[in-house]
């Protein structure tokens, strides 16, 4: 008894792909922003006996400011795509569930269906997956930029206060 129809493989197949490429894309967009954000961490060891210095921390204040702002934009973008992914889910699901319900043609109880069904969505239930992995990269990354910001502003304060 076959359980995929070669349309079925075909789709699942596609949808692996696809992950596959959101991976590698998210694996980039990880990197791109660890490499714009860590730069930024050095300016916690500046020398606040230099008034020079007090520039860098502005420079680094606005530039955290600005990050945040970028990452909070993305982390909408990608929640609309989970959305839509998981609207998506839920129609390729309850499609299953009427083709295991009546054009199976083996009976089969609710929980055979639901193992059965989550079989085929499983690429689709990884996609989600990722996106919600991104999604909390992003969020870390910018409670980590909140924290910095607390540091920069605190640092700047100390500066004010010693008159520098």
């Amino acid at each position: 008894m076959k359980v995929y129809t070669q349309e079925e493989v075909d789709r699942i197949k596609k949808v692996q792909e696809t992950n596959e490429k959101m991976e590698d894309f998210f694996n980039e967009k990880r990197k791109t922003w660890n490499e714009l954000v860590t730069p930024l961490f050095k300016v916690l060891s500046t020398d606040l006996s230099n008034p020079s210095n007090a520039r860098h921390l502005l420079d680094a204040q606005a530039n955290v400011l600005t990050h945040r702002q970028q990452i909070n934009e993305e982390i909408n973008v990608f929640l609309s795509k989970r959305g839509r992914e998981t609207t998506k889910i839920k129609k390729l699901r309850q499609d299953k569930f009427i083709f295991y319900a009546t054009g199976f043609g083996v009976k089969t109880n609710l929980g055979e269906k639901g193992i059965l069904i989550d079989g085929h969505l499983a690429e689709n239930d990884r996609t989600i997956e990722l996106i919600e992995s991104y999604i909390e990269f992003l969020r870390d990354t910018v409670r980590n930029l909140e924290s910095f910001g607390y540091s920069i502003k605190n640092m700047i304060e100390l500066m004010n206060y010693l008159g520098k």
